[in-house]
């Protein structure tokens, strides 16, 4: 379904204390490397060690590389923000079998907001033709927003769609 009201999708970023989490499943370091690339390519970035100002422009991929592929315990965990405009995309480098990044609901203020979301998850996509979902916090398995490029597919559940799977 095409979205074209805000008032049909804005439920998606109600906030309600928690995230919403953009996931790619089934990657492998490969996919990571292209991502890393793309993202340094194309958005302004903070990556650093959470939590304090050891902050670069760029994704270190060489280190998230050594980070997803070792046993290494000496290697501090990161995260990257990605900024669009007023919107924070993060991730923190959690598996190589998967990607995600989360995002705050209340940077999601309007109907530009969301079609800034769904550009990223496009373009994300594009990169790495693989299905990119939007979900709540830690709901992989239950996506309000799937894209994927290659197959030129946007779909957005709205309320009314969740209501009738609901009952």
């Amino acid at each position: 379904m095409k979205i074209t009201n805000w008032e049909e999708i804005k439920w998606i970023f109600k906030p309600d204390g928690s995230l919403l989490d953009i996931y790619i499943k089934k990657v492998d370091i490969e996919d990571w490397k292209n991502i890393i690339d793309f993202l340094n390519n194309n958005y302004s970035i903070e990556f650093g060690k959470h939590g304090q100002n050891i902050i670069i422009n760029k994704i270190d991929k060489e280190y998230v590389t050594k980070l997803l592929t070792s046993d290494n315990e000496n290697l501090e965990s990161k995260i990257a923000s990605i900024k669009i405009e007023h919107i924070n995309i993060n991730t923190h480098f959690f598996w190589d079998k998967q990607i995600e990044f989360d995002i705050e609901p209340r940077e999601i203020k309007n109907f530009l907001d969301y079609e800034k979301i769904v550009d990223f998850m496009y373009k994300i996509s594009e990169v790495i033709d693989k299905e990119v979902t939007l979900t709540g916090e830690n709901q992989i398995e239950f996506p309000l927003i799937k894209v994927h490029a290659m197959k030129n597919k946007i779909e957005v559940l709205i309320k009314n769609g969740t209501e009738k799977m609901w009952k």
